[in-house]
């Protein structure tokens, strides 16, 4: 099968910054007086549903407020993700993708620091746009962002992909209709029905030559 156009998740997927999220969550449930946390457990946990999903298991099981805790998870998370580095090999496939006449969009939950972040390792110039939380999409596996994007940019589905390393990224893309890459970059092998699985992004490549 041809891929062509890419759509893309960012955290986890183009950038490393799950360690970062997933201590800005330690910290905050500190705040919260939540203090036994495995530490392994609540990574996986957040890759495995989502952060918002995790929030809300801790929040009903200490009886605390979720608003309370996602306000204050995100200030602490902004302040600590300065500096997240791309992945290994996302420039060299990003380029690639726009070297065999593609495009590059982001679906993120992430609000505008994404453009930020992209800034700061200049990859911005290889996006044609994309959907951020800003937009107030409804969240993947809804393919609503998917839709938006593909009607926007009159993409073709049958050469378009979701490249996501949650089985939600990949979910949306199959409700969306579309291929999808599973990048199981955390050994979890947790969607087995996509399109294709990578374990490093540079993978990827030979599924475009």
């Amino acid at each position: 099968m041809v891929l062509k156009d890419f759509i893309w998740d960012f955290d986890g997927t183009l950038y490393d910054t799950y360690p970062v999220m997933t201590q800005a969550l330690v910290t905050t449930l500190h705040k919260f007086g939540v203090t036994k946390i495995d530490v392994s457990a609540l990574y996986r946990d957040l890759k495995i549903r989502s952060v918002r999903a995790a929030q809300q298991t801790i929040a009903d099981q200490n009886q605390l407020s979720v608003v309370d805790l996602a306000t204050t998870y995100h200030q602490i998370e902004h302040q600590a993700q300065q500096t997240p580095q791309p992945y290994p090999g996302a420039a060299e496939v990003l380029q690639t993708v726009i070297a065999h006449g593609g495009r590059n969009f982001l679906d993120t939950h992430r609000d505008q620091t994404v453009y930020d972040y992209l800034a700061q390792n200049k990859l911005s110039g290889y996006f044609s746009g994309g959907i951020d939380a800003s937009q107030n999409f409804p969240r993947k596996p809804d393919p609503s962002a998917i839709n938006a994007i593909i009607k926007q940019y009159q993409l073709d589905p049958a050469t378009t992909v979701m490249v996501g390393d949650r089985r939600l990224d990949i979910d949306a893309g199959l409700n969306a209709q579309i291929q999808t890459i599973y990048f199981n970059v955390d050994g979890y092998n947790d969607a087995p029905y996509a399109t294709y699985q990578v374990n490093q992004l540079a993978d990827i490549l030979a599924l475009l030559a």
